[in-house]
């Protein structure tokens, strides 16, 4: 006999929720929103303005939210001829349906990580637009979170200075077309391959007191755009990849993943708020075992702070840090540097084209988590308070860097140093010059009416300023492999810069609101 409970239980509870009686029936029509926004901005080597507006949509069930202008910052090349080199800039677009403890929202729209924090591991704190779909359950006790994020979807091509896939004619698999050679390489072994890529994070967390303990997972996987039973199963990622991905099953895929798993614990009082993050990408249990001569670095990253309300303000102290290699793919051969370009980015490169020429991407635009990438320690003071009305802000920080390059597993290796002789498995800052970078950061903003005011300004200095550079070929290398299709890496340099920022902008802020519905009975 089936039981039918369940789904009565379900029917009865889909008709309380769209009779008369329900929340729907109390729903009520909305203001639409408008704000349109101005900001000039300067740089120590630029002028830009941008101009947009905001629209939004809400009934508290459904929100509907667009940010989009029109910006002349000369970062990427304009896709309309617009006057003065502007570009659209996307920055939101989504929809939100709350039904609390249950939400969804979909669309782009800048994303953040589950702790509060300017150095968050899992996802970066730069706020970095995205497209995204986020199921979210929160209740008193238990919460958990689903996200899909969109990473590389029907690509032209994929034309940066490394290849996707290298093989000797006679062994391309027949995936592989191959009239689909670039001629600029110079050589018939060098498959591009249009490079689709999709990417998921979990959140599973409690709630006990002020305390929260949670697990995150994330994993970035290739050839495909959405990968449904990462989003839709509750389990946990890492053993889902392990289990598609081995080998001896009819349905074996062909391609495994990168994942990182980590755990948070924060504790949040009226007064203050601290947190510790940990996150790991590949931890070498070998080296824990005696005799062991498996030496694969760790990939960990870490991050710890929290703030305290004064009388005079909201004082703020984080730091953060990962190992050499953390957010890079791990696949190579003594052919190819990249053989599955799974790394924890948005874009699978370090340069873009910008007018025909290869220009560096600054790494903080493309990381999904922890800005800074790999091979780093970062350090922040911050300051939050009201003053006469004014919303003020500070912070001073200081990073120092080494060589990264998550587009380049192994660097000027091959292979994980290990393999060349390498007895350390923990890589951090081992080279001479390192990149240091010193920041100091205010804003002050308030509002006036439907007018909201705010100016902000930094000034710094970075010392050997970290730069794209070919990689140079260890001279046991293969002396026929061509050093210009390899991924570069940001190194050190000897070059020293000032920084500085300035902003200042206003928005104006008004309602279309819904007619008022007559008196009843008149």
């Amino acid at each position: 006999m089936v039981n039918t409970r369940p789904w009565a239980a379900f029917v009865a509870s889909f008709v309380l929720f769209v009779s008369p009686a329900g929340p729907l029936a109390a729903l009520q029509p909305a203001p639409v929103r408008l704000s349109p926004y101005l900001g000039l901005f300067a740089t120590q080597d630029k002028l830009y303005d941008e101009l947009g507006m905001i629209a939004e949509y809400d009934t508290g069930l459904f929100r509907l939210y667009m940010d989009i202008s029109l910006i002349n910052d000369g970062k990427y090349e304009p896709e309309e001829p617009l006057p003065r080199g502007y570009d659209f800039n996307l920055r939101q677009g989504t929809v939100e349906l709350n039904y609390r403890p249950l939400s969804l929202l979909a669309g782009r729209t800048p994303h953040s990580d589950e702790i509060d924090s300017p150095y968050s591991m899992f996802i970066s704190s730069w706020e970095i637009p995205a497209m995204i779909v986020s199921f979210n359950y929160d209740d008193s006790f238990f919460f958990y979170e689903t996200r899909w994020i969109s990473l590389n979807q029907n690509p032209k091509w994929y034309r940066t200075p490394e290849p996707i896939y290298v093989w000797e004619d006679e062994q391309a698999p027949d995936i592989f077309d191959p009239d689909n050679l670039d001629p600029a390489t110079e050589t018939n072994n060098v498959y591009f391959r249009p490079l689709e890529r999709g990417a998921n994070y979990k959140v599973y967390g409690i709630r006990l007191g002020d305390w929260r303990l949670g697990m995150q997972e994330s994993v970035v996987y290739i050839n495909q755009t959405f990968y449904p039973e990462y989003f839709f199963s509750p389990l946990p990622m890492f053993f889902t990849q392990l289990v598609n991905s081995s080998a001896g099953k009819p349905w074996t895929q062909i391609d495994d993943e990168n994942s990182h798993v980590g755990f948070f614990v924060d504790l949040t009082r009226p007064r203050y708020y601290a947190y510790l993050q940990f996150l790991m990408g590949d931890l070498n249990l070998g080296a824990f075992v005696p005799g062991s001569d498996f030496r694969q670095p760790h990939k960990l990253g870490w991050s710890l702070g929290g703030a305290r309300d004064f009388s005079f303000g909201r004082l703020g102290l984080y730091h953060a840090g990962a190992l050499k290699y953390t957010f890079a793919a791990t696949s190579a051969n003594t052919r190819n540097y990249s053989l599955k370009r799974y790394e924890y980015t948005y874009y699978p490169a370090v340069e873009y084209l910008f007018e025909g020429q290869p220009r560096a991407l600054d790494y903080r635009d493309n990381y999904i988590g922890y800005l800074y990438g790999e091979n780093n320690l970062a350090f922040m003071v911050t300051y939050d308070g009201v003053v006469n009305d004014y919303d003020i802000h500070g912070s001073a920080e200081f990073v120092v860097s080494g060589s990264k390059s998550p587009a380049n597993p192994w660097h000027e290796y091959r292979g994980h140093p290990g393999r060349y002789g390498s007895d350390r498995v923990v890589h951090l800052l081992d080279e001479s010059p390192l990149e240091k970078t010193v920041r100091i950061s205010s804003s002050i903003g308030r509002s006036f009416g439907r007018w909201d005011l705010k100016a902000s300004a930094m000034i710094g200095a970075v010392f050997n300023e970290l730069e794209v550079v070919a990689v140079e070929q260890p001279e046991d290398d293969d002396p026929h492999e061509d050093p210009d299709i390899q991924p570069g890496l940001y190194k050190p340099s000897d070059h020293n810069r000032l920084l500085f920022e300035f902003f200042i902008g206003a928005r104006y802020n008004f309602a279309i609101r819904p007619p008022q519905r007559e008196a009843a009975g008149r």
